[in-house]
């Protein structure tokens, strides 16, 4: 296993990993490692990508197999999750708060007090480009406004890992870019 300074483990690192629902296999004996760096999965749909992000974040129990993240595994620690950023492919987010209060919101949830949390939100928004709709409902946005909150709550806390499942789902060009 190669190191990258989380006390020699790799940022991911996943062994013979198997999650099974029932007789449907999501994921058969995957093994991978990642060190450092972007890097991208790629796959099919029903590949079993989101079932292996979402067991790496300890949202799910593999069936067998092993998922370390951060040289921890993450559904045994919350240690390991509140280094982690995630933002997941499906819109799940609240419509009546602003995106200003709810990346305050997620930020204070991170750990950040609430004037910490409010400075970072508005930092955070700033850099996906909704400084300037923060106060709107999100409910209001558009689908690519809705994915660049998302990002921002899964950048809000400043994470040493981020996990971005569709990312790129809705927007147009200018916005993939």
């Amino acid at each position: 296993m190669t190191t990258n300074g989380t006390n020699g483990a790799a940022l991911i690192a996943v062994e013979r990993l198997t999650k099974r629902y029932g007789d449907v296999v999501a994921l058969n004996g995957v093994s991978f490692e990642i060190t450092d760096g972007i890097t991208g999965i790629l796959g099919e749909n029903g590949a079993g990508k989101s079932t292996a992000i979402k067991i790496l974040l300890g949202l799910l129990q593999p069936t067998s197999g092993s998922a370390m993240i951060l040289g921890q595994n993450a559904s045994e620690t919350v240690a390991a999750r509140a280094r982690v950023g995630y933002m997941p492919e499906h819109d799940c987010l609240p419509s009546q708060p602003s995106a200003a209060e709810f990346l305050t919101h997620m930020a204070e949830v991170s750990g950040l007090p609430p004037s910490s949390a409010r400075t970072r939100a508005a930092d955070t928004l700033r850099h996906v480009g909704l400084f300037e709709e923060r106060y709107r409902a999100i409910g209001g946005y558009s689908t690519g406004m809705k994915q660049r909150v998302k990002l921002g709550q899964a950048l809000v806390h400043d994470p040493a890992l981020v996990f971005l499942d569709e990312p790129t789902a809705g927007l147009d060009p200018a916005g993939r870019e």
